[in-house]
């Protein structure tokens, strides 16, 4: 059956959108019409809507459909497939363009549906592609046609069902829908994860350790890594920008000419490289397809279901998504009325405008429908309005409050999720880093947790003095913690450390004998997690990369423009995350050594050098190529260009994908340290009352005099049940040998205390006993009340 339009449903669906449309777009209206943007299914049937503004213009618009006429095979790398082309009218109300299709084919989890876009047609014949920014689905990225994809029979499919009955009756019985927070928290970048850095494969990860579980079975050191979380965040899955040269997924073999023709299309299995937070904004509800294995969506769900379901307890799962900005390759994909000018990390996205507003909060929706328990809001703070008349910009408090407002449904359930927001105001002043309280948005509406001051990215636990300078925002965490985010490794602290040069900072090297040992022991660090996730208030997060002791920088191959400042700006990262072994590995920097760097001293001095010169010369890439070429003696690479610059850095940013994931890294990962990092947050699963704020009596301080060594000491007791606590660190220093009960602690009936848990080569089990302390080195003990 070939698709059809329908013209009396098309027309009814015409006169729902001037109903709403009578007194132009208006806040009222707008959220109604956004639940309407997309591609909705019932049955073969498929109504579509986008709106567009600008194209008074154009003469006629038309859908084009493509239907398979074979399966496709997603993780083929390349393939040309055979469809069915069908170009069918549609109608236009103001700014909107809608139809309303039967007898067309839907996507779901088994099998690829058709793909549409709109094409636009000028009085002089010239023509211009509309993508559907509000899709379900994109297999081939966001300059490729969009699928139609029936969420809605995917959704009623799901496995999680005793998860959703029970957050029923604990919605009963706290008349309220709001997704408690988690006890703990671990950070996943998904692409990087695995092997195939998919999101199947990281739920085939969780399974597999799930599993183990369940049978009593051993878990290995990476499995541990995983468990004793009661909530998973994953870092930003929308789709991200493209290189315009070399991310071109979907191609035509032909000229699109006659209806009903049978057409050739040369498929690509998307491959970008990113971080995560260079969107685009266009395709927000749908998901990155670089990280999906099938090119299926609802890899997601399995993922949310292997974890609603997890044998230890359910896991939530919380998104991290990025409205402060959108990267200007967006401007090529939606209308001018979808930004407000330009900031420093890209585009200002024009919350003020009804539609846009509502259609943020749509996509938003839609990806919790999915069964989202929670929201991280990246850099809330950038999240701004500009007003003319007095001449100020303002953070969009409302708008902040409008997302923490948003109801979604899933297993039948009606909830509003977990809120963080990323939010440093007054950034970017220059004395945000003493201004800022990190509690702006926790006092203005109560339930929300925000980034801690000690999670942000400007930390350098790998510096001396590093755990006396911070003491002020330690003493911060005891009295506020309870609505922050707290831990101190995550994608933005890990990386910053690896920017930093170290001959300009005074690097803490009791933490380890090479560089590479600095880092992974500031970020992976025994007696910090003990502090963080074994006695402070919060809800401390763990980062997969520094749990398993694999390096992690920024990494992204999605543009030509400022590829090579962008490679440049982590030259550091050679000489942080690098040692001659890994460099001498042939399983790592293949393409840089083919470039020609054959030497890790060579790769270094030309890395710290480029960044040099691209600062000296403001990022004039001739002049720089000019000056690296006459450079003496002359670097391993010979012959700089604009040109090699740019093949430099994709090099460098395919390399460091590669080596920046953890399963390479299995052979250098310590058991121990493993073991002792999912002992601690056992432990703070087992005492959740640790994230609320200190008692009256509670305290945390360090030993003073210090004279060369940061102890810290602390007591805890939970009020309800009687349970005291004690923990006694080395965060930093030289060893030093200490006895629990001489330090001020209201200890009584010493035989009641035993030893909880302890960093790795301590061996105290008696709390009136002397112990040595090294560097990393710490104990908590506890007595039952």
């Amino acid at each position: 059956m070939n698709p059809t339009l329908n013209q009396k449903k098309t027309e009814e669906f015409r006169l729902f959108i001037r109903k709403h449309l009578a007194e132009g777009i208006s806040y009222t209206y707008a959220k109604i019409l956004a639940e309407h943007l997309g591609a909705h299914v019932v049955g073969s049937t498929a109504t579509f809507c986008v709106w567009y503004p600008g194209l008074n213009d154009y003469e006629s618009i038309s859908i084009e459909l493509f239907q398979p006429l074979s399966e496709l095979i997603y993780d083929k790398p390349d393939q040309h497939c055979n469809m069915n082309y069908f170009r069918l009218p549609v109608i236009r109300e103001d700014d909107f363009i809608m139809a309303v299709v039967d007898g067309i084919t839907a996507g779901n989890e088994n099998r690829f549906g058709a793909f549409y876009r709109f094409i636009a047609t000028a009085g002089d014949g010239s023509k211009k592609i509309i993508l559907d920014p509000m899709a379900w689905s994109l297999p081939y990225g966001i300059f490729a046609p969009a699928e139609v994809y029936d969420v809605k029979s995917v959704l009623q499919n799901r496995k999680d069902h005793p998860y959703y009955v029970k957050l029923d009756n604990l919605f009963r019985d706290k008349s309220d829908n709001r997704i408690p927070p988690s006890t703990n928290l671990l950070e996943i970048h998904t692409g990087t994860s695995t092997m195939e850095g998919t999101l199947q494969e990281l739920a085939h990860r969780f399974k597999q350790t799930g599993s183990n579980l369940a049978k009593g079975l051993p878990l290995t050191p990476d499995q541990k890594n995983l468990a004793a979380f009661d909530g998973v965040e994953l870092m930003p899955i929308e789709p991200v920008i493209q290189h315009p040269d070399q991310h071109r997924f979907w191609s035509l073999i032909q000229d699109l000419k006659e209806n009903t023709a049978e057409i050739t299309i040369h498929l690509r299995k998307p491959n970008v490289t990113n971080w995560g937070y260079d969107v685009p904004l266009f395709g927000s509800s749908a998901i990155n397809p670089s990280i999906l294995s099938t090119g299926r969506p609802h890899e997601l769900l399995n993922l949310i279901e292997i974890l609603h379901n997890f044998p230890t307890g359910p896991v939530k799962i919380i998104l991290d998504v990025v409205f402060g900005h959108a990267d200007k390759q967006a401007e090529s994909l939606l209308p001018p009325e979808f930004f407000a000018g330009e900031n420093m990390y890209g585009l200002n996205i024009n919350f003020k405008h009804p539609l846009v507003r509502a259609i943020v909060l749509e996509m938003l929706r839609r990806k919790l429908n999915w069964g989202i328990d929670g929201l991280r809001i990246d850099a809330s703070h950038d999240i701004t309005y500009y007003d003319a008349e007095a001449d100020t910009v303002h953070i969009d408090d409302e708008f902040l409050r409008e997302i923490s407002a948003i109801e979604a449904e899933s297993g039948g359930v009606k909830y509003r999720p977990w809120m963080i927001f990323e939010d440093a105001r007054p950034w970017p002043r220059d004395d945000w880093e003493l201004a800022s309280t990190y509690r702006d948005i926790s006092f203005q509406q109560k339930h929300p947790h925000q980034w801690g001051p000690l999670i942000f990215a400007y930390n350098n636990p790998y510096t001396y003095t590093y755990w006396v300078s911070k003491w002020w925002r330690l003493k911060e965490q005891c009295v506020f913690g309870n609505k922050w985010i707290t831990g101190y490794a995550n994608h933005d602290t890990f990386r910053r450390g690896t920017e930093s040069d170290p001959i300009k900072v005074n690097v803490n090297h009791l933490l380890g004998n090479s560089l590479k040992m600095v880092m992974e022991s500031a970020y992976n660090n025994p007696s910090t997690t003990l502090l963080m996730n074994g006695f402070l208030p919060g809800v401390p997060m763990d980062f997969m990369h520094a749990l398993a002791s694999t390096p992690w920088t920024f990494i992204r191959n999605t543009d030509r423009e400022f590829a090579v400042k962008i490679a440049a700006n982590e030259a550091h990262f050679a000489e942080w995350q690098i040692t001659s072994i890994e460099f001498r590995n042939s399983r790592f920097f293949k393409k840089l050594k083919n470039l020609g760097f054959n030497s890790l001293a060579g790769l270094r001095r030309f890395a710290r050098t480029l960044k040099y010169l691209i600062e000296a010369t403001d990022f004039n890439l001739d002049l720089t190529a000019t000056l690296l070429n006459s450079f003496d003696p002359p670097f391993e690479v010979k012959s700089w260009s604009t040109g090699k610059l740019n093949e430099y850095a994709s090099s460098w940013m395919e390399d460091m994908n590669e080596y920046c994931k953890p399963d390479l890294h299995a052979d250098s990962m310590e058991p121990r340290k493993s073991t002792f990092n999912y002992k601690v947050r056992q432990f703070r699963l087992r005492n959740p009352w640790l994230n609320n704020n200190f008692g009256p009596n509670d305290f945390l301080k360090y030993r003073e005099p210090v004279e060369g060594s940061v102890i810290y000491y602390g007591y805890r007791k939970n009020e309800v049940t009687g349970k005291e606590i004690i923990i006694l660190a080395n965060m930093e220093g030289q060893p030093r040998q200490v006895t629990p009960t001489k330090f001020d602690f209201p200890v009584r009936n010493s035989e009641k205390w035993s030893a909880a848990v302890s960093t790795p080569s301590i061996r105290a089990l008696k709390i009136d006993q002397p112990l040595r302390l090294s560097i990393s080195q710490g104990i908590i003990f506890e007595k039952e009340g």
